[in-house]
């Protein structure tokens, strides 16, 4: 978990605007741990795991250099729900292999509902994943595979770039949307946040959605879903936070 994102957590519990801390910050203050649970304690959780996704290894190679191995280092799971057996949910990942993954107790379960972008206002927080572009120099504006708008609350989570694991050379990039520039062969943004900015093309491939509070009623077979994955005490991957797609949104972030 990152710094921003627990501080983050901290400054919304005080506001009366976040989930409760206890047990899942424990790098919280002590004096911000018993702070009740309101409406919007699904937004958080999947900001913070958008800002995990961003910080931690995106594969082997990068895993070894953090000082982390394959066995026990965090991963990404995305692909569709086949079957729900309580907690445990069988999966069809998009290579096509079956994998299970063990729900936590309470997870968080965020909705990606598809958009288009004339509902992404200038100043707008968003996240990208972005590849480079073939052929271009270095610092040229990349290909936006997906966009993702935050709620309001969410402003300010993982902020700056990142790399990133939905591609190779891929960056995750949090930020506000400072310049949106219409272009015959789409729109090129500009993401601003602290110390840089990054420029980006949006194409008709490129997936917008919003994020929006779900619930575990949603993760049923047939549900797009993404998580982020921690090995169990079993070995069985063990996932607290989930997005899943609506209105045939495959999460492509």
């Amino acid at each position: 978990m990152s710094q921003s994102c627990v501080a983050r957590a901290g400054r919304l519990a005080e506001m009366g605007q976040g989930p409760p801390l206890a047990g899942r910050f424990p790098e919280a203050p002590m004096s911000l741990r018993r702070i009740p649970r309101l409406a919007l304690a699904p937004i958080l959780p999947a900001a913070c795991l958008l800002a995990a996704f961003a910080a931690l290894p995106a594969g082997p190679a990068a895993a070894q250099a953090a000082g982390t191995t394959t066995a026990n280092a965090p991963s990404t799971v995305r692909g569709a729900i086949a079957a729900v057996d309580g907690a445990m949910l069988t999966l069809t990942t998009r290579a096509g292999a079956t994998v299970k993954v063990r729900l936590a107790a309470t997870p968080a379960v965020t909705g990606l509902v598809p958009i288009t972008m004339a509902d992404i206002p200038t100043d707008a927080y968003v996240g990208v994943a972005a590849v480079p572009q073939p052929g271009a120099p270095a610092g040229a504006p990349e290909t936006a595979v997906s966009i993702h708008v935050f709620q309001p609350a969410q402003r300010g989570v993982g902020e700056g770039t990142h790399g990133y694991d939905v591609a190779p050379n891929s960056s995750m990039t949090n930020g506000a949307l400072a310049q949106k520039v219409v272009e015959k062969d789409g729109s090129l943004l500009t993401i601003a946040f602290k110390g840089g900015e990054k420029q980006v093309r949006v194409t008709p491939q490129t997936s917008l959605v919003r994020f929006e509070p779900g619930s575990a009623s949603e993760l049923k077979p047939g549900a797009q879903v993404l998580m982020r994955t921690t090995p169990g005490a079993d070995g069985v991957p063990e996932a607290a936070r989930v997005l899943v797609g609506r209105d045939g949104v495959v999460p492509a972030l």
